[in-house]
Formats: C-alpha cells, structure tokens, sequence
C-alpha cells in the first residue's frame, strides 16, 4: 500500500499491485486446462521446481473403462465458446444495469475476431438517444478489462498498452515505447528511439523482448474449431450425510521446491552469481506455489458455497434452482466481487445432474408472494415444463402461463415469460398451435 500526502493535506492510499499479487489474479482466472498447461512450462524453465503427478482418490473414476464412463467422458467434449461468448458472460456478470448491458451488448457485436473494436464511439451513440458519448467510453474501459487482456482496443498501439498496465508496467520503458514510438520500432529505428529516450540501446532491445511477449491479436485463441474437453475443478458426490465436494487435485501436477538447488544457497562454495540467479528462481517457485494454493481456496470456498445454496437443485434439477448472485458468494467467503467473477469463469463443477460452469449457477430473483425468492432459472425451467406439458391442440399462451405461476404465489411479467420463451428458442402459442 503506498501512501501520498497531497497539498490539501488529504491522506490518499493508492494500491499497487506487487508481482505476486497479478500472478495470484492471473492464475485465477485461468481454466484449469491452461493452468495445467502454465505450471508444466514454468517447471521447465525454473530449476527450482519439482513436478509430482498424483492420483486420484478411489472414490473418483477416472479410467473411463465401462461404457457409462466412456459416455461420461464423450460428455465432457464441448465446442469451444466464440469470443463473443465469452465477452458476452463476463459483461452478465460484471454489468450494475440495464444501460451498462445494452451499451456493452453493443460494443461486444462490434469487437472483431482479433479482438479489436472497430466501430467509432459515434456510432455506437447513435443507436440510441439516451446514450452518451461519455457512457459508451465508460463501457468500452469495462469491456477492455475482461479476458483476454488487450480486447477492446481500437489500434495496437492501445491493445499493447492495455496488456502492459495489466501487467502492473505501465511506467516501465516498453510502455514508453509503445506509447510514443510504437511506429519507430516497428521500423527498426532502435538507435533513434534509445536517443529520444535518452537510454542505451541495450536497454531498448531489452524492452523489446518484453513488447514481443505481447500479443498484437488477442481475440485470436478463440478462433479455432477444435473440439475442447471440459476438465472439472470440483466433484459433488452423495453420500449418506448428504453432498460432499472433492477439489479435482489430481488434474494440475503437484510442484514442490527442488532440494537439491536449496542446499547449494546455503553452500559456501556456490558461485555468488549461481547464488543469485537460485534466489530469483527460488522467489519465484515460491509465489507460484503460492497463488496456485490461494487459486484452490478461493475455488474451494466458492464452489462449497454454491453446494450449499443450490441442494435442491442438486437433488431435484433446475426447478429447485435457487436465485444466487456474485455479491451473494462474496459476501459469503469475504471476498471481492471481482474475485469471485474470475473464480467462477472458465471453472467448472460435477454434479449428479451434469458438468456446469460456476457462473451458470449465478441468477437473478423473482419474489414470491410468500416472501421467499425464486430464481430466474427455475422460472424459465417452470415455463419449459409447462409448454412441453401443454395440450398441443391448444397451446399456452404467455399470459396463460402468467396466470399459472400467479396461482403458485409467483408474480412474473407477461414480457418476462416471452423472453425466456424466446431464449428457449420456443415458438408462440400461434405457431405452436396443430
């Protein structure tokens, strides 16, 4: 925490981020596939790290020998989610209104397959009178926060910058060079930017390599038609004392520090520069070991406290689903909302009715007029069960369906039932109609 003190005599704290905080938020928000996938290639490059591969516990069968278990893991193959997916889910977790979602939904359509924004800021304005220029810039800075970092930008220049003030390097000299010579290095003209900067060359081209770790077309992992495998971060079980959850450990390889190059510090016959460059490694085994450990508590507590609200719909399936939201599991395990957006996006849970992603658990409320809530999900589960339970010859019309949820204490829009009709992708009473 750094603390100024300003003429006005004010006491202003300002957070900075140290290194192994961005790394404990980088590998939270990771997919456990990529996570696997990070901590097999830092093991690689650092000495100091030992990999373990453990097993899983007897109760978990992974060997997928019998039919059911190759159904099973036919069933955890998915289409990859567009980039527009994607963009979309963070933008229903992270919108506080109804404005923040339209302008939002409106920029996301405008974002390209490499992941730039190519619509001018006026044009955006223009579809509708109550928007602002001032409001859809607001959005865009939100929209340039979601993953993949650099998403949003209009040139590369802006989407390089993004991607190294994410990296907490936004005073660093390959921000400079971006920021103002981005088209001189592109160029070559090293000896001319090292002069404008008043630096030696070296520390250009040293820049350089940081610039180069970049990536110009953020949107581009998403372009693939690959077939993805859905690996779950938590299992939910049943036993006699109800459900109980298992953290699929098994899946990320354990790291442990090497012994061997600790001892050496403490030799004193180790070259100092060896010495030095083990201690750098050293730090950095241990910030990984650490956020990797803070990552599978953070999971852990969130996907306990979805098991807890959401028994019912463990045991009944999505009519029991209960109304749950980001702030609601926040509050919960004492974490911020944002951590909670990355905790639940791209992490996946097992339960008797199938493999979800977190978020998907997330949903808004309906009250009762018993006073209790219902989640937007059982409502629109209510609805599907309804139609499909209806007599085709004389189908339910949306205000019908109002009136049989009115029945059961539950007050619902006429409109409402008709967008989640629409989102079932199931026709109007009209067309449905023999």
């Amino acid at each position: 925490m750094q603390l100024e003190l300003k003429p006005a005599n004010k006491l202003i704290y300002k957070l900075r981020l140290t290194p192994q905080m961005r790394l404990a938020i980088n590998l939270l928000q990771m997919p456990l596939v990529k996570l696997k996938e990070f901590v097999e290639k830092q093991v690689e490059e650092n000495p100091l790290l030992n990999l373990e591969n453990i097993k899983p516990p007897k109760e978990v069968n992974y060997d997928f020998t019998s039919e059911e278990d190759q159904n099973y893991k036919e069933s955890l193959i998915t289409k990859p989610a567009t980039l527009q997916d994607h963009l979309l889910s963070q933008l229903q977790l992270l919108a506080d209104s109804d404005d923040v979602r339209e302008i939002g939904e409106l920029i996301i359509g405008n974002i390209n397959d490499d992941g730039y924004f190519e619509c001018p800021i006026e044009d955006i304005k223009s579809e509708s009178r109550k928007i602002t220029q001032s409001e859809v810039e607001k959005v865009l800075s939100l929209v340039q926060t979601f993953d993949p970092i650099g998403i949003g930008a209009r040139d590369l220049r802006e989407c390089l910058l993004l991607q190294l003030r994410s990296k907490g390097s936004d005073n660093s000299l390959a921000y400079q060079i971006v920021d103002k010579y981005l088209p001189d290095l592109q160029n070559k003209r090293y000896n001319y930017i090292a002069k404008k900067l008043k630096v030696p060359v070296e520390k250009i081209k040293e820049a350089i390599k940081e610039i180069a770790n970049l990536e110009p077309k953020p949107g581009r992992s998403f372009s693939t038609e690959r077939p993805v495998y859905l690996i779950p971060d938590a299992i939910v079980r049943k036993n006699k004392d109800g459900y109980e959850l298992i953290p699929n450990d098994w899946e990320l390889p354990r790291i442990t520090l090497n012994e061997k190059y600790k001892r050496m510090l403490k030799q004193k016959d180790t070259p100092e520069d060896a010495k030095v460059y083990l201690n750098e490694r050293l730090n950095a085994a241990r910030s990984l070991i650490n956020a990797i450990s803070k990552r599978r508590e953070t999971i852990r507590q969130v996907t306990q406290t979805i098991v807890s609200i959401q028994n019912g719909f463990l045991e009944n399936g999505a009519t029991d689903f209960k109304p749950m939201t980001l702030e609601q599991i926040a509050k919960r395990i004492g974490k911020h909302k944002s951590t909670v957006c990355r905790a639940v996006t791209g992490k996946y849970l097992q339960t008797p009715q199938g493999i979800f992603e977190l978020r998907s658990f997330l949903s808004s409320r309906v009250k009762q007029e018993n006073g209790n809530f219902l989640s937007s999900k059982a409502i629109k589960s209510r609805t599907k069960n309804l139609i499909e339970n209806e007599n085709k010859e004389k189908p339910l019309t949306d205000e019908e369906i109002v009136d049989l949820f009115k029945k059961d204490g539950v007050s619902v829009a006429r409109r409402t039932v008709a967008k989640y009709r629409d989102q079932l992708k199931i026709l109007s009473s009209k067309t449905r109609c023999k």
